[in-house]
């Protein structure tokens, strides 16, 4: 059969030891066309590929052939901080701290800080990211480093005290900024609120609307510390006391609710694609169960989580509620890298009795789906999801093997 490129390269038969479509079990002695664009083209044994697509000479790969990898949550603006935030007391001590931190950095160091993570990112395998940013500082890294995914622009209530219209004041700086831009810039910005006590309902309930107009999830964290659930409910705890400081109205962020049963106060579920839940490490039964009916995925980042709290969320309620899970590496001010191979490693040591496969899949297929964008996250014909190549791998144990090591070496075979 004769395989077309559509693109001004030629179509690529790939072979290698094993093959992770992640949509199907993997594949040994398997391999992957692709066309002149990266579109998937076939994916299957290698002996039936090579009789298939006759007339393509084989490249050959030394590992696993595994698509990009999505890195669902990350907040690229704050990798000026590597290393410099202790953590193990909580989200407010540690959250204080990065305040503190962050504003000794001019803008020229924290630039090329985030310029360099966002290329370790992509050496690491990633092809599209979900950046969280307050500025816009970090656009241009991704942008410079090939990153495509979505820019979740944060707006908090103090920039809705200061402009009168947090949402117009957002639109109109990234607006701005892509027209000056020298990159082409291939995030899709949505607006995200920070979390439920950093706005007022009216902003909240603003922001769900009006991101479920951008044909993209919003993003949002969420029982992500017991402090944030005490406030919510009754007004206490540590978010209270700062809360209070900043000269919030007291009880304007209590709806004395938990936080899944506060977001559909919100309509935060209105739209057609939920918003990420990230983090839901303090998620109740009841939490869940929300989740549940309104199909919301949980984007999960271990090894922040560990760092900041010394606490997982319970991954097997979500697994036994079908939750959609994806992964994210947080910021570098929680994590030592922005690589999923880490956060899999700390899932995989953690949940020893887990599938890796499940691991596999939400650093891929997960993201995907949660950030919306349909084209990534499998080996499957008709998508362009990149593909890269792992190595080592166990061929006694490959999705295992893959996920247990933290570092492994990686090679951009197809770029998305």
């Amino acid at each position: 059969m004769p395989c077309q490129s559509r693109g001004s390269q030629p179509a690529r038969l790939i072979g290698a030891p094993w093959v992770l479509p992640i949509a199907t079990p993997a594949l040994a002695e398997a391999a992957v066309v692709v066309d002149g664009e990266g579109t998937i083209v076939a994916v299957g044994p290698r002996a039936e590929i090579k009789r298939t697509f006759a007339s393509l000479p084989e490249e050959r790969a030394e590992g696993a052939l595994l698509p990009g990898l999505v890195n669902t949550h990350t907040h690229v603006e704050l990798s000026v901080l590597a290393g410099r935030v202790p953590g193990g007391e909580g989200v407010v001590p540690w959250a204080t701290q990065v305040g503190r931190e962050a504003a000794a950095f001019s803008a020229e160091q924290r630039f090329d800080a985030a310029r360099r993570a966002a290329l370790a990112a992509v050496a690491a395998g990633t092809a599209a990211v979900g950046d969280v940013g307050n500025t816009l500082l970090a656009v241009p890294a991704l942008a410079g480093a090939g990153l495509a995914g979505i820019f979740f622009h944060e707006l908090l209530g103090s920039r809705e005290a200061a402009t009168g219209d947090a949402l117009a004041d957002a639109e109109r700086e990234y607006r701005d900024f892509v027209q000056a831009s020298p990159w082409p810039v291939n995030l899709a910005r949505v607006p995200a609120p920070h979390a439920l006590y950093s706005a007022g309902p009216d902003l909240l309930r603003r922001i769900f609307t009006d991101a479920a107009s951008a044909g993209h999830p919003t993003s949002i964290h969420v029982a992500e510390d017991e402090d944030e659930i005490q406030l919510l409910r009754d007004g206490s705890g540590c978010w209270a006391e700062i809360l209070a400081w900043l000269q919030v109205p007291a009880g304007s962020r209590t709806p004395g609710l938990g936080p899944l049963a506060y977001l559909e106060l919100l309509d935060a579920f209105a739209g057609d694609q939920p918003p990420l839940l990230v983090h839901m490490v303090c998620a109740s039964a009841e939490d869940i169960a929300i989740a549940q009916r309104h199909c919301a995925p949980v984007v999960l980042c271990p090894r922040s989580n560990l760092h900041i709290g010394g606490r997982l969320p319970d991954l097997r309620a979500f697994l036994a509620a079908g939750l959609t899970l994806a992964l994210g590496s947080d910021s570098l001010g929680s994590s030592p890298d922005l690589s999923l191979w880490g956060e899999m490693a700390a899932l995989a040591s953690n949940f020893p009795d887990i599938a890796p496969e499940i691991w596999l899949a939400s650093a891929t297929a997960g993201g995907a789906a949660a950030l919306a964008l349909p084209a990534l996250g499998a080996l499957v014909p008709g998508k362009r999801p990149g593909i890269i190549d792992v190595t080592p791998v166990d061929p006694n144990a490959p999705c295992a093997s893959l996920v247990a090591t933290a570092s492994p070496k990686v090679k951009w075979v197809v770029r998305p």
